[in-house]
C-alpha cells in the first residue's frame, strides 16, 4: 500500500511537472519573496519584484488562466487609479503596472499584484501573444506587516509621554508656606512686598483657661474679718 502511494505520488509530480513545462507561459509569483518568475517554455526568463495585498487585502494563492487584457484601465473600486497592462485572472484581481516602483519587493497592494511599468508591457506582450497558453501560479505566504493605526497610535503615545525627571520632579511634595498680603509687616518686622510667602511661625498666644483670682481673694478677707 505504501508503495502504490509513493508511485502515484511520483506520478502526479511528474505529470505536473511536464504540464508546467509544456506550457508556452508560466507566471509564478512568490509572496514570501515578493517576486514573479517568468518562464517561457520550460526556459527561466524573467525574475521581477512585484507588490501583493497588503494587511487586510490579501492576494489569492492557485493556478489560474487570464480571463481577459486591458492594455489601459482604471480601477472604479480605488478612486479611479491607473492599472496600466492589466492580466486579470480572477474576477477584480490583476497583474498590472504601477507608478509605486520604489515600494516593489514589499507588501503594498490591495490585492492585485503590481509590476514595474516596463515588465508589466513586457508581460502583458507575451501572454496577449500566447494568452491560451499561459498559467498564473500564486503561492507563498506575505510577510507580517504592522498596520498602519497602530504605527500611528504608538508614535502618537511615545510623542505625548513626558520624560522621566520630569515626573520625578512634579512628584515631589512642595512645601506648604502662607501667603503674606502686600503691605503687611512679618513677626520681625520687615515689610513684605505683593506675593512674598514666609515661612517664619508665627507663636500665637495660648487662650485664658482662667478667670482672675481677684475676686476670690476679696471674698476670702470678708469672710475672715466676719
Amino acid at each position: 500500500m505504501r508503495a502504490f502511494r509513493s508511485v502515484a505520488a511520483f506520478l502526479i509530480g511528474l505529470f505536473l511537472w511536464t504540464f508546467e513545462a509544456s506550457a508556452a507561459i508560466v507566471v509564478r509569483v512568490d509572496k514570501t519573496s515578493q517576486t514573479m518568475r517568468v518562464i517561457v517554455d520550460g526556459e527561466h526568463r524573467h525574475t521581477w519584484a512585484v507588490s501583493t495585498g497588503r494587511a487586510g487585502y490579501n492576494t489569492p494563492n492557485g493556478s489560474y488562466r487570464p480571463q481577459r487584457l486591458e492594455r489601459s484601465w482604471h480601477s472604479r473600486k480605488y478612486g479611479m487609479a491607473p492599472m496600466p497592462h492589466s492580466i486579470f485572472f480572477r474576477g477584480g484581481y490583476a497583474i498590472h503596472g504601477t507608478t509605486m516602483v520604489s515600494r516593489l519587493g514589499r507588501v503594498d497592494s490591495h490585492g492585485c499584484i503590481r509590476l514595474a511599468p516596463g515588465n508589466a508591457r513586457t508581460l502583458f506582450e507575451m501572454v496577449a501573444r500566447q494568452r491560451g497558453a499561459t498559467r498564473i501560479v500564486i503561492e507563498g505566504t506575505s510577510p507580517r506587516q504592522t498596520p498602519p493605526a497602530l504605527v500611528a497610535s504608538r508614535a502618537t503615545r511615545q510623542a505625548a509621554a513626558v520624560p522621566r525627571t520630569a515626573q520625578m520632579r512634579l512628584a515631589q511634595p512642595g512645601r506648604q508656606v502662607a501667603a503674606v498680603p502686600a503691605g503687611t509687616r512679618t513677626a520681625q518686622g520687615a515689610p513684605r512686598t505683593a506675593g512674598a510667602r514666609v515661612a517664619t511661625a508665627v507663636t500665637v498666644p495660648r487662650a485664658v483657661t482662667s478667670a482672675p483670682r481677684g475676686d476670690n481673694r476679696y471674698f476670702a478677707e470678708w469672710f475672715l474679718r466676719r
